[in-house]
């Protein structure tokens, strides 16, 4: 005679069995499910001028959860917002379920100075923000003005304070004009020379060099890669007011 105990212990083995294997085809179809579709198809960066698109993925997201919208947004709510050099923050919107969009903002930097065999970096206020051993391009070294000393977030103390007005405003001129400066030096008398790879563009001192950057920006296609020295320092607005000669060697 059968044991009914021996019996219901096989049923109830085999009706757990039967509900672990529902519970796998479940999780199993759930995995599926979402991995085909939340599968990333589109990965939208913008704002971007100091990082290419990998560069900066692989640092908010250095793991294969972009590859997948829905593990990307757990990722990003478990590990909140990474800190990266030269951004201010990061916006991540999903306009659908296969789709990022991130829109970064870059701190605004104007300058920067070598300090033992580091470059700091300043903000248009003088503020330091960031320090590295690369020199980041499109940001000019800034060359003849002293400070006090050096605090990460703190302002550079200079001896002349609107020495970053006139950067700043330099700054914005070069970008509106795509000019490629490499750096801007002042003399003790607060006159101003741009360097532009074999360049040198002496443009003197003013309260505004909105003037000289429109005439340099309208012939500087004609001489750039040239080894020469122009002189802005008198310029009103005639062709007569520039003065160029070549540089001298050695």
């Amino acid at each position: 005679m059968k044991n009914p105990y021996s019996r219901k212990r096989q049923n109830s083995l085999f009706f757990c069995i039967l509900l672990f294997g529902i519970f796998l085809c479940v999780v199993a179809s759930l995995l599926l499910y979402i991995k085909t579709k939340f599968q990333t198809k589109s990965v939208e960066v913008t704002g971007l001028t100091y990082y290419s698109k990998e560069e900066f993925l692989q640092k908010i997201a250095p793991g294969r959860e972009k590859k997948n919208t829905l593990l990307f947004r757990l990722m990003q709510k478990r590990r909140g917002k990474r800190t990266i050099p030269y951004v201010e923050s990061y916006d991540v919107s999903f306009p659908n379920r296969q789709s990022i969009q991130i829109k970064v903002y870059e701190k605004i930097l104007v300058g920067c100075v070598p300090v033992m065999g580091q470059y700091i970096y300043f903000d248009k206020d003088g503020y330091v923000t960031e320090s590295s051993e690369e020199r980041l391009a499109g940001i000019p070294l800034v060359k003849g003005f002293s400070f006090d000393r050096i605090v990460m977030y703190e302002k550079l103390l200079a001896d002349d304070p609107d020495i970053f007005r006139i950067i700043l405003n330099l700054s914005k001129l070069f970008s509106e004009y795509k000019l490629p400066v490499d750096a801007i030096s002042f003399d003790s008398r607060r006159n101003v020379e741009l360097e532009l790879d074999s360049l040198t563009v002496k443009l003197g001192h003013s309260d505004a060099y909105d003037l000289h950057i429109h005439a340099l920006s309208d012939f500087y296609e004609t001489v750039k890669g040239r080894a020469l020295i122009i002189d802005l320092s008198n310029y009103k607005g005639g062709k007569e007011d520039i003065i160029a000669r070549p540089k001298k060697e050695g």
